[in-house]
């Protein structure tokens, strides 16, 4: 399905959806692949998700594979499947006490 005008609503497809650089999508669309050149609001559920350079999507997407090119405007959350979830990074205080003086002991017998 190729969209070159407005829909407001959802769009279900086996197949592929697209929405042309004159496009405008409010809603959800399910599909196998979308690529989007125009405007999409809303939600996203594809295996293959691409943002072309003159494309915006703003709001949530779950894919499997997630492309967006230079130019291209994403604002929004993503959730990539098959993926395990990112590591966390540790900001406490105490951890970065104790790994100082410890540096400072491995200066102090080297020197």
């Amino acid at each position: 399905m190729h969209v070159d005008g407005t829909i407001e609503g959802s769009i279900n497809s086996d197949g592929e959806v697209s929405i042309g650089e004159q496009g405008s999508v409010e809603g959800e669309i399910k599909a196998q692949r979308v690529m989007i050149s125009g405007h999409f609001s809303g939600d996203i559920e594809a295996e293959r998700l691409e943002i072309v350079s003159s494309g915006e999507v703003v709001g949530t997407v779950t894919v499997d594979q997630l492309v967006v090119e230079s130019g291209a405007r994403f604002n929004g959350t993503s959730k990539i499947r098959g993926q395990e979830p990112p590591r966390q990074l540790s900001h406490d205080k105490k951890e970065k006490a104790k790994s100082k003086p410890e540096q400072a002991e491995a200066s102090k017998a080297s020197a």
